[in-house]
């Protein structure tokens, strides 16, 4: 039976298609000689199912390239031997394989006991029996190399160099700065430095809160020597309930001064969670070197005119404050003047003069006028006031002569 003929490798591969049934015809033409062919060539028909034509999508899908963390590798390059006594030269390679930036790269490296770093192409900084490189932010695929060179040092008899370098990074830092503060308290006093007997004298404690929350359970002890007085003794004693963070606290303290002296105030405060803190002021205390002389006529007749007069003057050193000046007149005086322009108490029938302050060594005079409507004799009583204590009392008496003689 003869072999079929077998068509050269050039020879094109026949296909027909067929109309009916939508069937496709292949003629599969075997290939090379050396393939054996079947002992009956065949056609052999495949049906085939026209494809739907291809449809534009109605909208665009987009792919979301997810990138993992930075991730280093290192890797170091050596001699595979050295001569005893040799200069060993390394190169170390770091690399960001991952897909995120690698921040605050490190390279730490150590190596044989005996062998000292001479150069490096980075400057290293000492910690912990190693050296530390800081290289800085590796971006996402990209490689930073460290070149180093170690000598031998004299005597070494090492029979094998072995170093090893670690890199470590942070992807993503937050750093911050918390001030820790200590709760305290400040503590001023407000004092006069110098006050006189019977006068009396206000301290202003201020207390402050300068810590950023609020102290509790603030305690307030106050020593008083014994030129001053106050009405509940001379060891007193607060409490506040809290000072609120960043508020001041001022508390008054009123007392009178009763003698000449050298005061002392000494306060402590204290709070929860906060030191003590204690201060001292001086008051020096005197007695008010004042004199008041008083004048008028020294005899009167009835409705007649009479001019009276007081000098008062401040023969100390220091400036005197809250001076005030009273006279009190008898019942027939009236139809009054008088000068330096006073109040007049009239369900008292006083005359009042106040003053800011007299300096030292100045005098004041003062006049008042009225007239004399009594039978009996006229006497003026005036009183010198220093912070509303008396200080002085004076009295000046004019004879009254009855009725006038015609």
């Amino acid at each position: 039976m003869p072999m079929p003929t077998t068509p050269s490798l050039a020879a094109p591969v026949t296909t027909s298609v067929g109309t009916p049934n939508n069937t496709k015809q292949i003629n599969y033409t075997y290939g090379p000689p050396s393939t054996p062919a079947p002992s009956n060539s065949s056609t052999i028909a495949v049906p085939i199912t026209t494809p739907a034509p291809l449809q534009a999508p109605s909208m665009m899908t987009v792919a979301t390239l997810i990138t993992g963390p930075a991730m280093l590798s290192v890797k170091q390059q050596l001699p595979e031997t050295i001569s005893l006594g040799q200069t060993v030269t390394s190169s170390v390679t770091v690399t960001n394989s991952g897909g995120k930036a690698a921040e605050q790269v490190t390279l730490t490296g150590w190596w044989s006991s005996g062998y000292e770093l001479i150069e490096a192409g980075q400057v290293a900084a000492p910690g912990s029996g190693k050296r530390a490189w800081g290289l800085g932010t590796l971006q996402a695929g990209e490689t930073r190399t460290v070149e180093v060179k170690f000598q031998p040092q004299s005597g070494t008899t090492v029979t094998e160099f072995r170093s090893g370098f670690d890199a470590t990074f942070s992807s993503a830092t937050d750093s911050k700065t918390v001030k820790v503060t200590k709760p305290e308290l400040q503590l001023s006093v407000d004092s006069p430095t110098t006050a006189f007997v019977g006068q009396p004298v206000q301290v202003l404690l201020k207390i402050k809160n300068p810590s950023g929350s609020a102290i509790k359970q603030v305690t307030i002890r106050t020593l008083l020597s014994d030129v001053v007085s106050h009405p509940k003794g001379s060891d007193l004693e607060n409490e506040l309930a809290s000072i609120a963070a960043g508020a001041t606290e001022i508390i008054p303290l009123n007392m009178t001064v009763i003698k000449g002296g050298e005061g002392r105030l000494r306060v402590r405060i204290g709070g929860q969670g906060c030191e003590s803190v204690e201060q001292e002021v001086k008051v020096t205390t005197m007695e008010a070197r004042m004199t008041l002389t008083m004048g008028g006529p020294k005899t009167l007749y009835q409705n007649w005119p009479a001019t009276y007069e007081t000098v008062i003057e401040n023969q100390g050193d220091q400036a005197i404050r809250g001076v005030s000046y009273e006279v009190k007149l008898p019942s027939g005086f009236t139809d009054l003047r008088a000068s330096d322009g006073p109040g007049y108490d009239a369900a008292s029938h006083r005359i009042v003069w106040k003053f800011d302050q007299l300096k030292p060594g100045e005098k004041k005079t003062i006049l008042w006028f009225g007239f004399g409507k009594q039978t009996e004799d006229l006497t003026m009583t005036g009183t010198l006031t220093v912070g509303g204590s008396p200080v002085k009392r004076g009295e000046y008496t004019t004879k009254n002569m009855g009725a006038e003689q015609k």
